[in-house]
């Protein structure tokens, strides 16, 4: 019987036929494949205003543009991103867009294919206008709260201040602040304008004072070294912003005291022009005390000098005729100094 041999030629048939069933691969043909594509990005056009106005010290999205975007949830998400601080209330601010997309926007570029304009864009902070009735109030609570003797009235005039004082749209508070005084009718305030964490604004304000108060008034000629007594002075209520002295002292406290000018009638007494008069006087005979514990001693001495109470002067003991330093106490004795 022949046999009949197939094999070799049916190999060489599967042989042919494999590369066109072959399915090609990257690392077989060298060529890559081609990706998937990606999921689209989400189309958001921005829209700047030219010049927009804020209220507080953000500034966000929707503040200063119009966003268009396919989904509201995208629109509303990007509205909300804030882009910069806002000037002080009442300034204005110049935003680039371009600077604001790179710092603000670009991290998104994931997500959205953004188109923007490109501009500067004016950011005004609102303010509003200080009422003149609040600020009158506020200068008379702080001339209220300024010590002063009995009897003195204080009216007060602005002398300086901004033409407009501006102030946030939103909750602040105003406080004035000593700043100075340059004489008596002149003082120099301080408006500070604060929100609840920090000032907001120094403004420099001055007022004109004028003082009036009771003072003692010469009501006859009153001599170098006279004494003040009722019967040549009265107090009245005068304008005292002209005098120099800050305070013009208690005049029921100034009589009794010695005149050290010539005063005329009319006058006004100041405590530059009274003295103390002394307890004891140049050549008044008065007491030394020499205490020792519970003992006392008391000699006769001479004053060598005028002395008021706790002040240290010369005098002459009768006993010794030696000269001593002694204090002088308030009833006109004499007390040693120690080493003197």
């Amino acid at each position: 019987m022949k046999r009949i041999h197939f094999l070799p030629a049916l190999t060489a048939v599967c042989l042919q036929a494999l590369p066109a069933l072959a399915v090609p691969t990257g690392e077989a043909s060298g060529e890559a494949m081609p990706a998937m594509p990606d999921k689209a990005h989400e189309q958001v056009a921005i829209r700047f205003q030219d010049e927009s106005t804020v209220t507080g010290e953000r500034i966000r999205l929707g503040d200063v543009a119009r966003v268009l975007a396919g989904s509201q949830h995208a629109v509303a998400e990007l509205e909300t991103l804030e882009v910069a601080k806002s000037a002080g209330f009442g300034l204005t601010r110049l935003i680039d867009t371009d600077i604001l997309f790179a710092r603000v926007l670009k991290p998104y570029a994931d997500r959205f294919a953004f188109d923007i304009d490109h501009k500067m864009i004016r950011v005004s902070t609102r303010a509003e206008k200080l009422p003149t009735d609040t600020l009158a109030h506020l200068i008379d609570a702080f001339v209220a709260a300024m010590p002063r003797p009995k009897g003195m009235v204080r009216h007060w005039e602005i002398s300086r201040a901004p033409a407009e004082i501006l102030v946030p749209a939103v909750p602040h508070s105003l406080e004035l602040a000593f700043a100075g005084a340059k004489r008596k009718g002149k003082v120099d305030l301080t408006l500070d304008i604060r929100d609840e964490r920090r000032v907001l604004r120094h403004l420099p304000l001055t007022i004109n004072l004028r003082v009036e108060e009771p003072v003692l008034v010469a009501t006859q000629r009153i001599d170098h070294g006279e004494a003040l007594t009722p019967a040549n002075t009265k107090v009245e209520t005068r304008e005292t912003t002209q005098f120099n002295e800050s305070v013009m002292g208690d005049p029921a406290r100034m009589l009794g005291r010695l005149s050290k000018v010539t005063l005329n009638p009319g006058r006004v007494v100041t405590p530059l022009v009274v003295a103390i008069p002394p307890v004891v006087k140049r050549g008044q005979e008065a007491k030394i005390v020499y205490r020792n514990g519970s003992v006392s001693v008391t000699s006769g001495a001479v004053c060598r000098q005028d002395g008021l109470a706790g002040q240290i002067i010369i005098a002459k003991s009768l006993a010794s005729q030696r000269l001593v330093r002694v204090r002088v106490d308030e009833d006109g004795t004499l007390e040693p100094v120690p080493g003197g």
